[in-house]
């Protein structure tokens, strides 16, 4: 498979712990600088064309586990990397699905 011909979306999360800095106003902007510095990562180390990349930032509202407790916060505090085929291939994929199962 050419992982080439697929896209790659990186979502970055927050437990829903304010932030207390002066150069990120909020969670929001902390999960996007999160999914941004992945971005970065995977095009200087990996070679992934940029073009390719998605950086977003979903702040505390996408939480995995409970922010009660300190795992929970843990767990929250995270990057996704989402591997999408371009829109054309994706449609194709669609097209040929009810073929297969017959």
């Amino acid at each position: 498979m050419d992982y080439q011909d697929y896209d790659v979306l990186v979502e970055g999360n927050t437990d829903n712990v304010p932030i207390n800095r002066e150069n990120i106003r909020n969670n929001w902007d902390l999960s996007c600088l999160r999914a941004s510095s992945v971005v970065q990562y995977l095009q200087t180390h990996y070679g992934v064309n940029p073009k390719r990349l998605t950086a977003g930032g979903r702040g505390e509202f996408n939480p995995v586990a409970t922010n009660a407790t300190e795992l929970g916060k843990q767990r929250n505090r995270r990057t996704q990397i989402i591997i999408t085929p371009k829109l054309d291939q994706f449609m194709d994929l669609i097209d040929k699905a009810p073929e297969e199962g017959k």
